[in-house]
């Protein structure tokens, strides 16, 4: 008898199709199929029915979703450099820090979301669930820079 076996009392099955079910659930939430946040960006891809179907989805939804933070990112550095409220020297410093922060949020994205990708470890799930992190804080990063700088 081996050890699972024995520790749930020998006559009971392994508790496989618990980690099966859970995987499964799993799988669905991360399609969407539970919503919040994180379902609204991976809905676009809900309807791909394999792990290399929903990557390719996801990938063509982030470049997308990357074009469209990389737009809005050039119209909040035109919005900065057009401030005339501030003097040179601090507009300057503004378009400093507003780029170092930008910066920053870069690595948070990228760290992020490779840790999120562990969390699949060894399984098919893990280049979709990174690449469906990089999808979900590109989208709230170009949401909150046209809510702070474009849609006042």
């Amino acid at each position: 008898m081996h050890a699972l076996s024995h520790a749930n009392g020998g006559g009971r099955k392994s508790p496989r199709p618990l980690w099966y079910l859970a995987a499964v659930l799993g799988g669905l939430a991360w399609l969407g199929a539970f919503g919040g946040d994180e379902a609204d960006a991976a809905a676009p891809c809900a309807d791909a029915t394999t792990t290399v179907a929903m990557r390719e989805c996801l990938d063509k939804q982030y470049i997308r979703a990357d074009a469209e933070l990389n737009a809005v990112w050039k119209k909040v550095m035109a919005h900065v450099s057009g401030a005339d409220t501030l003097p040179a020297k601090e507009a300057k410093a503004w378009k400093d820090e507003l780029l170092a922060s930008q910066r920053a949020w870069i690595q948070f994205k990228e760290h992020d979301c490779d840790a999120a990708g562990f969390e699949w470890y060894g399984g098919t799930g893990a280049p979709g669930a990174i690449l469906s992190c990089l999808l979900e804080h590109t989208e709230a990063r170009t949401s909150d820079l046209k809510a702070r700088y474009l849609n006042r």
